[in-house]
């Protein structure tokens, strides 16, 4: 029911009020356990003037400026009913504490290479009753940054000169660039990786110093005859003295122990595959021993738990190479990312040999772990009365849903560390509203699903090659390629009968490979993607709502999708602004070729195209966080299909998606909803989807200390799901197809608000969305229609009981609440 402009006057009038008594109350702050008579501090202010920052660089120097306060002039502000705002034992003023506070700012702006900064402080008082409460702010003037004149090496030892300048490309410190401690201590940790690298497994960085001089030249070369010269000197001096700039060095600091400064040598290479650290050692006479032929690796086990061959294509360290740290690490990962031993060590020791060569064994010590895994789970949920989810009168009231899980893991298949997972699913909905005027079962629907998934952690046949392909790299070695290389097979076998509707058998068959590069990005490629779909046993109410829904006719049918995949997926955290990150996600996918050609099932044989990506932006703060995402994707069926098979569609909404709509509840294009009410199947899915989803995320409130944070959102998704072809018999207008002239005619758009119960560990999510923007509305002022925001209606008609149906239209047609797990994105 509209509310009348009187009404809506008021309330606005109240919403007025309520806000600015919020801003009176948020001002509101309760002193506790102070000491009395005394000043004591409520506000500590950090004001930086000058410097060239960027926004985000000035709000990460200001939270390091405040860490800096002295402890006696920090204070404690708990956030109560988060508009109060309690000060719990506020530290009492004292100059002393003030000043030694301006001088720690000092020390994180050299840090920055800003040498000339200066700190002042200023105090203000104010009365408050008896209390005398003292806000400090300090003031931070950078002034100018002292910059890198010139940067070189003077390492007395041409070895070590030497593999220093190969590298000088790659160094952190630049010409006119800031002198920053993070770019000299990187510089010298850049450096002390690269002698390690080659050999030096010893050298540390207290071997490498850092050397300025910032003597100025120009005033060492003064022509005494000649006063100009004179005069035109100082004018130089003065203008470097305004523009600061310092000559570094980087030198060897020559260690006592000369024994750093020397290359070592692998000489033994010892595996213990089944270690056990409390009893065992390498002169262990329990131990059984082999030698490889081609690498000479010398492994020690009690039990044969594991493949000799699965042992050495983990190891990228080998006997007679020179000490490389790299591969040192990488050799560590590989062994704990295989995913059968709970532990991992390298231990490193030297041989004592009167040789000229230094040499050092290498002893890999691997705890197992258990072999196997069982996991058992049980799931509950409940959905009210819903046009997103009824087909028919058969199948429509409030469902409840049980089901279950059973999964067994084997984590050493084989002795390959090959792991495979089988697991057992099923589940039941039923109807808790019975209905005597129709004969449905109280049992809506039972499935059942079978699944299996074997991880053989290296590539194998056609692309066994590919496990040890290398490339040159920047430096004198060579790289691999692929990391973390995995061939897979997944297998899944499904039964569902939704009673008084359809069966439905689907099963589904993938090989495939993964891997990463050097960068972290992930690459997925499915050779043999099989998914089969078998629709049986319809029953007349269904095939009249196929018949009323032209849609549905290319949606549920029996479908074949045989073909191949590639999927890409790349997280990248910007190096200059660590609180930056980038997501790239690309799928492709085939169907049809060449299983065409094979006359494989070609009667249910589905042949398309369909390729999707999603672009991730997040910026990060202290206490807030800003997300952007994009998507946008595309199937094309081949000539004779309508749609892509229903299962491999596109759809919005949920908790993930266009939040303003149910699940699958917005499109197609400018379809109009089922009528409220009615029995109408509403489940939407196309071909085409276009989303954009803003969000901004704040911290309001620590419930529990480092276990629980409340956090608030707002959001807005922009989209909808289309379809590429005209799915009506013989032709016409189509409401569902794409058209580029309607696009912004028929977006949605949905704005909402979140509460986020933050765990560390996972997120509860709770989010409220209106649809400001109706794609069914389309032609009705571009499909924009403002849901009624009074008092009444968000409150009462939000959570009002179920059975007042003006309530349950208001929600139907202008609101959805979400509950999810973590982020949606």
């Amino acid at each position: 029911m509209p509310i009348s402009a009187p009404r809506k006057t008021r309330f606005f009038q109240q919403l007025k009020n309520i806000f600015f008594l919020s801003l009176v109350l948020s001002s509101c702050i309760v002193p506790k356990n102070y000491q009395k008579d005394k000043p004591f501090i409520t506000k500590n202010t950090i004001e930086v003037k000058g410097g060239n920052f960027t926004n985000d660089e000035l709000i990460a120097l200001k939270s390091r400026l405040n860490a800096q306060l002295e402890d006696s002039a920090k204070i404690n502000v708990v956030d109560r009913y988060f508009i109060r705002h309690v000060y719990n034992k506020p530290p009492a003023f004292d100059t002393v504490y003030a000043a030694r506070s301006a001088k720690n700012l000092l020390a994180p702006m050299v840090h920055l290479g800003y040498y000339r900064s200066t700190v002042s402080y200023k105090v203000d008082t104010l009365n408050v009753g008896k209390q005398q409460r003292v806000h400090v702010l300090y003031t931070v003037e950078p002034g100018k940054p002292t910059l890198i004149d010139t940067f070189s090496y003077n390492i007395n030892r041409p070895d070590l000169q030497y593999l220093a300048l190969n590298n000088k490309k790659y160094s952190l410190l630049q010409q006119d660039k800031p002198v920053t401690k993070a770019a000299v201590l990187g510089e010298i940790s850049r450096l002390v990786d690269i002698y390690r690298n080659n050999g030096y497994y010893r050298f540390t960085s207290e071997e490498l110093r850092m050397t300025g001089d910032t003597s100025l030249a120009v005033l060492t070369n003064i022509n005494d005859d000649d006063p100009f010269s004179q005069v035109e000197a100082l004018v130089q001096a003065q203008q470097k003295k305004d523009s600061p700039k310092i000559k570094l060095a980087l030198v060897l600091n020559p260690p006592k122990d000369t024994n750093k400064l020397k290359q070592y040598y692998i000489n033994n290479v010892y595996i213990l595959p089944d270690y056990n650290p409390l009893t065992d050692s390498l002169s262990d006479p329990t131990f059984q021993e082999r030698v490889t032929q081609k690498d000479k690796y010398i492994i020690k086990y009690h039990n044969k738990l594991f493949r000799t061959g699965f042992l050495t294509r983990n190891m990228t360290l080998k006997k007679g190479d020179l000490y490389n740290q790299t591969n040192f690490y990488n050799t560590l990962n590989n062994f704990s990312k295989a995913g059968v031993w709970q532990s991992t060590n390298i231990d490193i020791v030297e041989v004592k040999e009167k040789d000229s060569v230094n040499k050092i064994n290498l002893i890999i010590q691997l705890i197992p772990a258990k072999q196997f895994a069982f996991e058992a789970s049980i799931e509950a949920s409940y959905s009210a009365t819903s046009n997103t989810n009824s087909v028919t009168a058969a199948n429509a009231g409030s469902l409840l849903g049980l089901s279950g899980n059973v999964s067994l893991t084997n984590r050493n298949l084989g002795k390959e560390g090959i792991k495979m997972t089988n697991s057992i699913s099923t589940g039941v909905e039923f109807n808790t509203r019975p209905d005597s005027s129709t004969t449905r079962s109280i049992i809506n629907s039972n499935e059942l699903t079978l699944s299996n998934s074997i991880i053989i952690p290296r590539f194998v046949f056609p692309f066994r090659a590919w496990n040890k392909f290398t490339k040159k790299s920047d430096t004198t070695h060579r790289q691999t390629v692929f990391y973390q290389p995995e061939s897979f097979i997944n297998t899944n076998v499904s039964y569902i009968n939704r009673i008084n509707l359809f069966n439905l058998q689907s099963t589904n068959l993938a090989i495939g490979y993964s891997a990463h590069n050097r960068r972290g990005a992930q690459f997925i490629f499915k050779p043999i993607n099989i998914e089969f779909t078998k629709l049986y046993n319809t029953s007349l109410d269904f095939d009249t709502t196929l018949m009323n829904n032209s849609f549905l006719r290319y949606s549920f049918n029996t479908a074949l999708v045989a073909g191949f995949s590639f999927g890409y997926n790349n997280t990248q955290v910007n190096r200059k602004n660590p609180n930056r990150q980038h997501t790239i996600k690309a799928n492709f996918e085939l169907s049809g070729f060449p299983y065409k050609q094979l006359n494989l099932f070609s009667k249910y044989l589905r042949r398309y195209k369909k390729i999707d990506a999603e672009y991730i932006y997040s910026k990060s703060k202290p206490k807030s966080a800003f997300t952007f995402r994009v998507f946008g994707g595309i199937g094309i069926a081949a000539k004779g299909d309508t749609t892509l098979p229903f299962f491999k569609q596109y759809y919005g909404g949920g908790s993930q998606s266009m939040r303003g709509w149910p699940l699958r509840g917005i499109g197609r294009g400018s379809q109009p909803l089922a009528p409220y009410g009615s029995n109408q199947f509403n489940d939407r899915t196309g071909d085409i989807k276009l989303e954009l989803n803003p969000e901004y995320r704040f911290n309001i409130a620590q419930l529990i200390p480092n276990s629980l944070v409340l956090k608030g959102a707002l959001f807005a998704d922009i989209g909808n799901v289309w379809n590429l072809r005209n799915s009506k018999p013989g032709g016409g207008t189509d409401s569902a197809q794409f058209k580029l002239k309607n696009l912004w005619k028929e977006t949605g758009i949905d704005l909402g608000t979140g509460l986020r119960f933050d765990f560390n560990y996972f997120v509860v999510r709770f989010d409220f969305g209106f649809r400001f923007k109706r794609p069914e509305l389309s032609y009705v002022n571009d499909g924009w229609k403002v849901p009624s925001l009074g008092f009444n209606d968000v409150l009462q008609k939000m959570f009002a009981k179920g059975t007042n149906e003006e309530y349950r239209r208001w929600r139907y047609e202008n609101f959805n609440f979400n509950i999810g797990i973590n982020y949606p994105f």
